[in-house]
């Protein structure tokens, strides 16, 4: 998929950082910043001050200045840029502490695009993880989905890999978030991985878990 998105940041001085998003591939973005040669960045990768936080259907979401932008295909926006000691509160956003079960495990609700979800905190999966009945009651775009191959507690497992629109935890709310779908059969319930919980600090205390939003 290419295209041409353009996001303004301006400076409190009057200054701006000009973000130039000249096409997309997979989770990768061809991106130039203030007019210099546009080079990849992968979703996670911060360059120039510019963080990729994910690439999807529905657009190219960065953080700048601990601000979070999503720009729709062909989209143009304007934003202030925040001085660092501002950035800094606006980049912890919400918190939602979480206690162990009796076996230890971590569980919470969210939505995923407004459908409430019952999620297990799981630290060892990268992706946030789906069943399929889930993921179709919550609008997931799988008609262009990637197929791979998971591992799960049943052994390998077909998957799909997708990009979630929105995903909340309390008052953590995450866009364009990357996901997997499996079939029911294979998940018993859906996993809370690391695409989702990377953008949080997470702290433990014996039977507590506290995660705050860093983007």
């Amino acid at each position: 998929m290419l295209a041409t998105l353009c996001l303004f940041v301006a400076a409190a001085a009057g200054a701006q950082t000009t973000i130039t998003i000249s096409g997309v591939m997979g989770d990768k973005a061809l991106v130039s910043i203030d007019g210099a040669a546009p080079r990849v960045i992968r979703t996670g990768e911060t360059v120039g001050g510019v963080r990729l936080v994910g690439v999807g259907p529905q657009g190219v979401e960065v953080v700048v200045d601990g601000r979070r932008h999503v720009l729709a295909i062909g989209q143009w926006a304007q934003a202030p840029r925040m001085t660092t000691e501002a950035s800094g509160d606006a980049a912890a956003g919400g918190r939602v502490v979480l206690t162990a079960d009796g076996r230890g495990h971590f569980s919470a609700t969210g939505t995923v695009n407004g459908l409430p979800v019952r999620f297990m905190v799981d630290t060892g999966a990268s992706l946030v993880v789906l069943p399929r009945n889930i993921a179709r009651q919550a609008g997931v775009n799988l008609s262009q989905a990637s197929p791979v191959a998971i591992t799960t507690a049943n052994g390998r497992a077909p998957a799909q890999r997708v990009v979630i629109n929105s995903l909340k935890l309390g008052q953590i709310n995450a866009n364009l978030v990357e996901a997997v779908v499996v079939e029911d059969s294979a998940l018993s319930q859906p996993l809370l991985g690391m695409s989702f919980l990377n953008r949080t600090n997470m702290q433990r205390e014996g039977d507590t878990l506290v995660l705050t939003q860093r983007y």
